[in-house]
């Protein structure tokens, strides 16, 4: 006898990169109803029916989404995959379920009050934006010295808001408590301040940063020789390259930094995280090959417009051949043409880091996804050997966000409590007050 399966059923399709909503309604005498999946950069996507029966079956051509269910024989559960992006994921719908996937209050989020001054500030951007942000002062005797903090890629904050996290927030309030001042503040384009993100380079933030360093020399109260850059991810590398250029700067922190190129490592990372939340390549020589077509278009184009007119042009061929959902090619092709995309797909990693002679920490995580230590540390520990007054060091069990690590997929963030883990806020905060120390 086949199960009842109307109703209302909601579950959660975990890609690696991200944990999007599914969920839809059945009336009861109907055959099937049209799913839904809720996306961050997309909104709701609609998945309509490609036939009824006992396995359904909903389909977005306009997105290369497949959803293929079949009810448990008891009817409590719709089982299947999700087929996008070159993978097939596993999931599982139940009646009702949660409405949504609110994200608890975070408990290292810094709420006051807090014994040290936080007041706004505002300076210029390299190209004149207005750029805001927040200085944290310790209450202890002037001078301070000082970390100013870069986030990772992205239009994030100055907090590097994610998933209810508040990283940043959380790393000036450690430090402040140890004694030192912070500055952190909102990328061009993002939060409170001005400018157009979309422009923006890893070499634009490099620049914005000098801009940050100049206005906290000029502050009073802080000890213009004992200003330290922190960083995460490619904020690592901004700070490491203001850091190679200015002999003033006192120390500098790279966590989770990259020490070789993407497309050099495609062939064993690029179905890392889907992996590692039990996805299944459904092609991967074909999948790895396209990427590999489009980073070689986007790096080695001339301008802009040629890597987006060499892109759609591979985009087109896998679109004809069904390979590629054809309502996509002008938004991945404008994501490769992009300034930061170009800029970054050529940026030598360890070039800077070579370079540096102040104190210099790099931070891995043993469970990262994203910069696996098995490829990026040798190469960032061989840049630094040379420096006497570098070291890196490894923390295992940690994903690329610092949290007590689940898969290591970066679509973990959310689900984990813990902002960051105390061995890693120990063992950075730890070294940089050692270090600037007067």
């Amino acid at each position: 006898m086949t199960p009842d399966i109307s109703g209302t059923w909601r579950g959660l399709l975990d890609t690696g990169a991200v944990r999007a909503k599914l969920a839809f309604q059945l009336e009861p005498g109907a055959e099937v109803g049209v799913a839904w999946l809720a996306t961050r950069d997309q909104g709701d996507i609609a998945l309509p029916p490609v036939h009824g029966g006992d396995r359904l079956a909903f389909v977005a051509p306009d997105f290369n989404i497949v959803l293929e269910l079949a009810p448990d024989p008891d009817g409590a559960a719709l089982c299947g995959e999700c087929r996008l992006a070159g993978c097939a994921f596993p999931v599982r719908l139940e009646r009702g379920g949660p409405a949504s996937e609110a994200h608890a209050p975070r408990p290292q989020t810094p709420r006051g009050p807090a014994p040290y001054e936080s007041r706004p500030v505002a300076f210029p951007a390299a190209d004149g934006a207005r750029l805001a942000g927040t200085l944290t002062l310790p209450d202890i005797a002037a001078p301070h010295a000082a970390v100013i903090l870069s986030t990772w890629h992205g239009r994030v904050d100055r907090d590097q808001t994610t998933a209810g996290h508040k990283p940043f927030a959380v790393w000036a309030d450690e430090l402040s408590r140890r004694g030192l001042a912070t500055l952190r503040f909102d990328k061009r384009g993002a939060g409170a301040s001005e400018g157009d993100f979309h422009q923006v380079t890893t070499a634009d933030s490099t620049d914005d940063l000098a801009q940050a360093v100049a206005l906290l020399r000029r502050t009073p109260g802080i000890d213009p020789d004992r200003i330290a850059l922190f960083g995460h991810s490619e904020g690592g590398h901004i700070s490491a390259d203001l850091a190679a250029t200015d002999p003033r700067i006192a120390a500098c922190v790279l966590l989770t930094p990259s020490g070789v190129p993407e497309a050099e490592i495609l062939a064993t990372d690029l179905f890392r995280a889907a992996r590692a939340v039990g996805g299944r390549p459904l092609w991967p020589e074909r999948s790895l090959q396209l990427a590999l077509d489009m980073s070689e278009a986007g790096r080695t184009a001339k301008t802009g417009a040629e890597a987006v007119a060499r892109t759609r042009a591979i985009l087109a061929r896998e679109a004809k051949a069904g390979r590629f959902p054809a309502a996509q090619i002008e938004r991945r092709a404008a994501m490769v043409g992009s300034p930061w995309w170009r800029h970054w797909s050529a940026y030598e990693h360890v070039a800077s880091l070579a370079r540096l002679t102040c104190p210099t920490l790099a931070v891995f995580a043993g469970c990262d996804l994203q910069t696996p230590p098995e490829h990026h540390a040798p190469k960032v520990r061989a840049a630094l050997a040379g420096n006497p007054r570098a070291s890196v060091v490894d923390l295992p069990d940690l994903n690329h966000f610092l949290q007590p690590a689940i898969t290591g997929a970066h679509s973990e963030y959310g689900a984990i409590a813990q902002t960051l883990a105390p061995a890693a806020i120990d063992k950075v905060c730890g070294w940089l007050v050692k270090t600037l120390r007067p």
